[in-house]
């Protein structure tokens, strides 16, 4: 198993998620998978394994990733709280959540509250991980600060400013937040003739971690179970990555109750904003700023499915960037109002009046980083679903910004695809809505964060 992270996305459909890794034959019966999963409850539906896949943090946080040895590999405590039952709430007796979501472009502090009834957005701060101008000062200084270090510090300010805007104490009980990246890896698995206590233990060997062994650090969510038999959901995630989170958090004063997984958040929202029949396959392609994934979401029998790919909005930005040889402020109007098919074109690439191309081909980029890894996924899930494909797909995250985006996935894939609307479901206040609207490809995350109760 590679470490490299730019390796291991492309290695996930192949390795990962593969019936060879899940510790039983690949050619285990179809008919045991089905009579051994208990009939699903109203509460064993998809649109719960988001709202399942979070826990309360540790009291205390490791500023340094450590080597867990024969430590019990959890990435966090289970919640034993009533706030994390998850039981729907009589009308009227509305709750407030506080959903903070860290990027190294943005951090959104999202407020909602749910009566039992309707989620309501009742606030909304976006401060932007902005980096210093250049200017004599900064060259000249002689104490410069590594880059991540940089973000680090820009991150705990622009934390600083969403509470401090939203009036919210950073010691809220009701604060979730999340993980997010490429080195976290979800995984669907069935686990046979294991009592519940021990399927922890049996995690490692079952599903193994693509990072270091040693330091990764798995959870778990027993989605069904008839006692000894139980279809879970596993996540595995980078130590580094857990503490490194863990770490802006406990600088920014931050006494975050509920961790979370981003990749969850897309999925939350998902079905609460299109609310899938049952028996439909979806897929979600979340083009994020500098990670992304393609999750085929079913509302049935069928296992969930989580591809990270190497195509990512900052990526592209920068590949036509250096394609054209214009500003970046020229790149992304390009990208909002040129049509995305056309970068595909011979046409685009005579364009330019610089041999660039060949050193920045857009057209490369989006087929090998793109295309090609949204045809393995959809041949893989085919392969181990009865040549099931999704019959809709939605797009979010910076692809809402890409001019046809969404044509270009249909015209691709002949499956129809659309935005996801992830603020339509809201109720609240107008302003806040439309000062909502215009942000979607920022404040995705957080709002499906903030969708807390069942």
């Amino acid at each position: 198993m590679t470490e490299d992270p730019k390796k291991e996305s492309k290695s996930i459909g192949r390795n990962i998620f593969a019936e060879a890794k899940s510790g039983a034959p690949k050619d285990r019966a179809e008919s045991a998978k089905k009579e051994n999963y208990p009939p699903k409850t109203d509460y064993d539906k998809p649109k719960s394994i988001g709202r399942n896949i979070f826990s309360e943090t540790p009291g205390k946080i490791s500023p340094t990733p450590v080597d867990t040895g024969t430590e019990e590999l959890k990435i966090i405590e289970k919640s034993s709280g009533d706030f994390t039952s998850k039981e729907r709430k009589e009308p009227g007796a509305a709750n407030t959540v506080n959903a903070l979501y860290i990027s190294n472009e943005n951090v959104v502090l999202a407020q909602t509250s749910y009566d039992g009834y309707k989620y309501k957005l009742t606030g909304l701060q976006i401060a932007p991980v902005e980096f210093p101008s250049i200017t004599e000062d900064n060259l000249l200084n002689k104490e410069k600060e590594d880059k991540d270090s940089l973000i680090r510090r820009l991150q705990i300010e622009a934390v600083d400013k969403v509470f401090t805007r939203a009036k919210v104490s950073k010691t809220d009980p009701h604060i979730v937040s999340s993980l997010n990246g490429p080195k976290i890896i979800l995984k669907q698995i069935f686990v046979q003739n294991t009592p519940p206590e021990n399927i922890e233990a049996e995690l490692p060997s079952l599903v193994k971690s693509p990072f270091n062994q040693a330091l990764s650090r798995y959870e778990h969510v027993v989605l069904n179970s008839d006692g000894m038999n139980h279809n879970v959901l596993v996540c595995i995630a980078d130590s580094t990555l857990f503490f490194g989170t863990q770490g802006i958090l406990a600088s920014s004063g931050v006494e975050c109750k509920i961790l979370d997984i981003d990749k969850m958040a897309v999925v939350n929202l998902f079905n609460e904003s299109v609310k899938p029949p049952e028996g439909s396959v979806s897929c979600i392609i979340d083009i994020n700023y500098d990670h992304s994934h393609i999750l085929i979401v079913p509302n049935g029998s069928e296992e969930l499915y989580v591809r990270n790919i190497d195509f990512n909005f900052n990526t592209f930005r920068k590949t036509l960037q250096k394609n054209r040889d214009i500003t970046l402020a020229e790149t992304d109007d390009m990208i909002k109002n040129r049509n995305f098919y056309d970068y595909l074109t011979s046409t685009f690439e005579a364009e330019t009046t610089e041999n660039l191309n060949q050193h920045f081909s857009v057209k490369k980029y989006i087929r090998m980083q793109f295309l090609r890894e949204l045809q393995k996924t959809f041949q893989y899930y085919s392969q181990q679903n009865l040549n099931k494909i999704p019959s809709k797909i939605y797009i979010t995250g910076k692809a809402i910004g890409m001019n046809k985006f969404a044509q270009f996935v249909n015209k691709n894939t002949d499956i129809p695809c659309e935005i996801l609307d992830i603020t339509g479901f809201f109720s609240g206040d107008v302003s806040v809505l439309d000062y909502a609207k215009g942000y979607e490809s920022e404040i995705y995350i957080a709002l499906g964060l903030a969708l807390r109760y069942e």
